[in-house]
């Protein structure tokens, strides 16, 4: 399913873009539009079945939108935002087959909630059912896919906006996934894995902290030295020392 968001603020555009998991909700595809101009064109070019909109916006409103999208008798389903609780935009939206009305600011319990409603009246609750069930299963799975990438990459960049692009997922939910199905932060477990590399270079081979520090992805030695004693309690040459006279 398609889901087009609609706002003039290009900070409320993506407040809302982030604000779900829209996949766990069906909607596999999601358009943006800044302004009803660009979002007419869009909902004329992709009849999406669902529409987020700002209520006031230039030139073509949310509530024009709403009445055109009715005349043009499209089954999009809407959700009006507005920074106004004036019951009288209430009542023209909901005369224009508008499904739900929220007030800014929009929370995530809130608009959650708004999903639910509208894909159980639209779909039923079977489908509804179907599609957040899976979402946990896409969450292992996710989680998975970052580990092995950063099991096998960690001396090169990681930053989240790349392993986001990995996932084809927002980095801000990327890492709310992550700490959710891995009970760790994602920054947590890319330090783990490479102070753990680390010391099996420190206990294996006859490499020099520097060079140790430059395989597994540091640069600044002293933050390398303050995450390998955060982890172990003593510093790299201290470990290496502390390995070797156990063996002896």
């Amino acid at each position: 399913m398609t889901v087009l968001i609609a706002d003039d603020e290009i900070y409320m555009v993506e407040y809302i873009k982030a604000l779900v998991e829209w996949e766990c909700y069906g909607f596999d595809r999601i358009l943006t539009a800044a302004g009803g101009s660009l979002a007419w064109k869009l909902i004329q070019e992709h009849q999406p079945q669902l529409l987020v909109t700002d209520i006031r916006m230039p030139k073509i409103s949310g509530l024009d939108l709403s009445r055109m999208i009715e005349e043009a008798s499209y089954q999009t389903k809407i959700i009006i935002i507005s920074g106004f609780s004036d019951f009288d935009y209430a009542k023209q939206a909901l005369r224009y087959g508008v499904s739900e009305y929220l007030v800014k600011p929009v929370l995530k319990a809130d608009f959650e909630e708004t999903l639910r409603r509208i894909l159980q009246k639209s779909f039923g609750t079977d489908r509804m059912e179907t599609e957040l069930s899976g979402c946990l299963g896409d969450k292992n799975s996710i989680v998975v896919q970052v580990k092995n990438y950063v099991n096998d990459n960690y001396d090169k960049e990681l930053s989240l906006e790349l392993l986001g692009q990995l996932v084809n997922l927002h980095p801000v939910y990327l890492s709310k996934i992550f700490k959710e199905a891995a009970d760790i932060n994602l920054s947590s477990y890319i330090t783990d894995v490479r102070m753990q590399k680390a010391a099996e270079l420190l206990e294996q081979t006859n490499m020099q902290v520097q060079e140790i520090m430059k395989q597994i992805g540091y640069q600044k030695s002293q933050y390398f030295s303050k995450r390998f004693r955060e982890k172990y309690g003593v510093t790299p040459k201290e470990y290496r020392m502390h390995k070797r006279q156990k063996e002896r």
